[in-house]
């Protein structure tokens, strides 16, 4: 083997990857940079988004292979006709865009949520603006939120986010659902439904260890389980009940009131045990 020609050629090819932007021969590293994914996960909170949700669409969209294996949405990536470029640096990426666009190009997908620089430019200012992180992101999210009121569903947002004929955005969606089911399982919380943060209500009442009643637990009045209940939930109160001024050692305080609906004096006893919680607190 002639060594001088093989380390010749390994030098070249160094040079050449070195010199490519988008070259995986090196594992790309994050440090330092911003962080597609975790600026879409604060904003995904903010703007009441479902959780992972954008960053789902960003690693998708802007997904480029680490150091360490992970695929991770990257800050200065660029897609330009078709063509998926990631830089080391915004300024490399800055530089690539504007001679692109000054050339006349337009169909380049921007930053962190590949953001279609012919569609979408007008939101912003500048270049400068497009492809910063955050404002990328959080267009993006006004841009999901704008096409939820169109479809209603978030399938259908996903999908109409990348195209809005079948044959591109069903295999988009299946892409983006696959990375949206690993992020929840990896999840520290449990959110099988996909409920917004807004939804994920807790306790109304938060009763201190100081502050804890020794009472018999009360049953919650369901209508649901009355058929029938629903044309009595709006009758008058003929007959005045007062819930705070009887006694409630009255012998009479058992006894039904005139006209009281059917649902509660099937629970009247009920009714009287509340009353008497509510006047001795």
């Amino acid at each position: 083997m002639d060594w001088s020609r093989y380390l010749a050629f390994l030098l070249v090819s160094l040079m050449l990857s070195l010199s490519n932007p988008s070259s995986s021969l090196w594992g790309a590293d994050l440090f330092g940079k911003p962080n597609c994914e975790e600026i879409a996960s604060a904003i995904e909170k903010e703007a009441n988004l479902p959780k992972y949700l954008l960053s789902s669409i960003s690693r998708v969209e802007a997904g480029r292979k680490l150091s360490n294996g992970d695929i991770r949405g990257w800050p200065w990536s660029l897609n330009h006709a078709g063509k998926g470029l990631f830089f080391e640096s915004e300024d490399a990426a800055l530089n690539y865009l504007k001679q692109a666009v000054e050339s006349g190009s337009r169909n380049i997908d921007v930053g962190c949520m590949q953001l279609n620089y012919r569609w979408h430019k007008m939101a912003f200012s500048s270049i400068e603006e497009m492809i910063d992180p955050e404002l990328n992101v959080r267009y993006a999210a006004q841009f999901v939120n704008e096409l939820y009121q169109r479809h209603n569903t978030w399938e259908d947002v996903i999908k109409h986010y990348h195209s809005n004929k079948k044959k591109f955005n069903i295999p988009y969606f299946q892409k983006v659902a696959k990375v949206w089911d690993m992020k929840k399982e990896k999840g520290t919380e449990s959110n099988p439904l996909m409920f917004t943060e807004a939804e994920q209500l807790g306790p109304l009442i938060d009763l201190g260890e100081d502050n804890v009643l020794s009472v018999e637990p009360l049953v919650i009045f369901d209508a649901a389980s009355y058929p029938g209940v629903d044309s009595q939930l709006g009758t008058e109160n003929a007959g005045g009940i007062d819930f705070t001024s009887e006694d409630p050692n009255k012998s009479n305080s058992g006894i039904v009131p005139i006209d009281v609906p059917n649902y509660l004096r099937k629970h009247w006893s009920l009714v009287i045990s509340l009353r008497e919680q509510l006047e001795t607190n």
